[in-house]
């Protein structure tokens, strides 16, 4: 039996993500929903 993870790619963009947020967020409070909207701007 090997583990490997399902969907490793997705995860860690995801995690990723998460830390960009709580980042954002020690500079002040911002919403996940606004955090996300910045990020569409953004890109």
């Amino acid at each position: 039996y090997i583990h490997k993870a399902k969907y490793l790619e997705e995860r860690i963009a995801m995690m990723q993500w998460w830390a960009d947020y709580l980042d954002k967020n020690t500079e002040r409070y911002v919403s996940p929903y606004q955090y996300a909207g910045y990020q569409r701007e953004a890109s």
